[in-house]
């Protein structure tokens, strides 16, 4: 499955290879998903842009969850014909594009073979397609099961509370959820939960610190906007907050993000601390003060109270992917580098991410400086990515739902409102977005109509601002001919 670059170009064709056929491809999917952050353009109503410009939609809508897809190499098999005829498709709609010069590459997602490419090995600006490396990362290394824990600590001799970031970027202000992913944790609990153990040591007043020190270095990135901050796109990546880091009712159009989010939660647990009937002090108390029961317990060492669990990393990554979160996919990168023995920082996580995949998939010339994509000096070309997208179709592990978390075209996240006039590409193509003010990108996977199963990736970068949603015409036109495709 892992062949160098000089194999896969032996391999490349504009032709099918002949004999190879594919079953069909199930595919389960519930109502449209709520949107926080969603890749658009300029010329939409509403866009708040930075310079250089990140453009994003805050989109209101009721929150539902689609249903689990099987992951692709479940449901497949070879009974169905390759769509030989790909080059034709594909180089008909390139033909009547406005806007010229795509990197473009479409495998077949159970043999592996190259059925489109061009430009395919070019490096470009990924924009938030650099999320499908993050997503595979945190998969391949943390493990899909896996979650992440917000935990008080108490110290008796000097009667403190010690809230501790665990990475939860989802955590809740109120009451843990447990169907939820945004607020599966919530800090209300885990108050009430310290206060129970509070109470029985007998301690009724303590002091509170908080730790953050699972993350180091610097909290944001020097290839940033600060402004971007105030428009939602980004906030100090910290490993304890709420909601990401938004501020503001979550009924408004639009919301910021917070400058310092750990602060704001440490602010809310607090709160919900005293409402629970322990008494908080700004300066910690004498030892003496955490009573005899304390003493007679033995209880003169540091000991965890309570914890909250975040949702599972696999729904972490379906909350990024869908949803395009660049907090989140930056709090996955610092867990990758935690998981790799690295430090979590803004600086080891993309070295990080790229160090989990080597072993599965060749990256040729992929550059990280980021893990979300905000930064326009991420490389990736079209041959890298579609590389780790056939490795999830074809994949027994955590990565075998990769494309599964991606949005849904017609349906959820930022490609609800993308293929909804075509009725066969509309919950058949599974693919995250990119969109800079000069980028534009898509890389997943669709059903043809003969129910082969195809990957792809297709990237522009450099396109002037004014043709940049012709490039995201062209690219949504492809991807709708592969849906229609019987190119056998």
């Amino acid at each position: 499955m892992n062949q160098t670059p000089e194999r896969k170009r032996r391999k490349r064709s504009k032709k099918a290879v002949a004999g190879i056929t594919a079953g069909s491809l199930a595919i389960v999917l519930g109502a449209v998903a709520a949107i926080d952050a969603y890749d658009v353009f300029p010329e939409l109503p509403g866009i708040l842009t930075t310079d250089p410009a990140v453009e994003v939609q805050a989109v209101p809508a009721p929150h539902a969850q689609g249903k689990d897809m099987p992951a692709p190499a479940s449901a497949l098999d070879d009974s169905a014909p390759v769509p030989t005829k790909v080059p034709d498709t594909v180089d008909r709609v390139l033909s009547d594009a406005k806007v010229k010069g795509f990197g473009i590459e479409i495998r077949d997602g159970l043999s592996d073979d190259i059925l489109y490419a061009e430009n395919e090995n070019k490096p470009r600006t990924p924009a938030s397609v650099t999320k499908v490396l993050t997503a595979s990362a945190a998969l391949l290394s943390i493990g899909g099961e896996k979650r992440l824990s917000t935990t008080t600590e108490f110290d008796p001799s000097t009667s403190t509370v010690t809230l501790t970031g665990g990475g939860d970027s989802l955590l809740g202000a109120g009451e843990s959820q447990p169907g939820a992913v945004n607020g599966h944790a919530g800090l209300t609990t885990l108050a009430q939960q310290t206060a129970e153990s509070l109470k029985s040591r007998n301690v009724a007043e303590v002091a509170l610190d908080l730790d953050t020190s699972r993350y180091t270095g610097e909290d944001f990135s020097p290839g940033w906007e600060r402004a971007d901050i105030a428009k939602g796109v980004i906030t100090p990546i910290q490993p304890l907050m709420i909601d990401t880091g938004y501020v503001g009712s979550k009924d408004k159009e639009w919301r910021g993000r917070s400058e310092h989010p750990a602060k704001d939660a440490f602010a809310v647990f607090a709160k919900e601390l005293k409402a629970a009937g322990v008494t908080v002090t700004d300066k910690p108390a004498p030892a003496a003060e955490t009573g005899d029961d304390a003493k007679s317990h033995g209880d003169s060492e540091i000991t965890e109270l309570a914890g909250v669990e975040s949702a599972t990393i696999s729904e972490i990554v379906e909350y990024a992917l869908v949803h395009s979160d660049n907090v989140v996919a930056e709090v996955l990168g610092n867990e990758v580098a935690i998981a790799q023995g690295e430090s979590g920082s803004l600086e080891s996580g993309p070295e990080a991410v790229l160090a989990a995949l080597s072993d599965s998939v060749d990256l040729g010339k992929t550059h990280l400086e980021d893990t979300s994509g905000l930064s326009y000096d991420n490389r990736i070309s079209p041959h890298d990515l579609t590389t780790i997208l056939q490795a999830s179709v074809v994949a027994d592990d955590s990565l075998s739902s990769l494309i599964s978390y991606m949005p849904v075209g017609g349906l959820t996240g930022t490609l609800a409102e993308r293929f909804t006039k075509d009725r066969t590409a509309a919950g058949t193509v599974h693919a995250k977005t990119g969109t800079l003010s000069t980028v534009t990108s898509l890389a997943g996977g669709v059903l043809d109509a003969d129910g082969r199963y195809l990957v792809f990736t297709l990237q522009i970068d450099d396109v002037d601002k004014d043709k940049i949603l012709e490039a995201r015409k062209t690219v949504d036109d492809i991807v709708a001919a592969l849906a229609n495709c019987g190119c056998r």
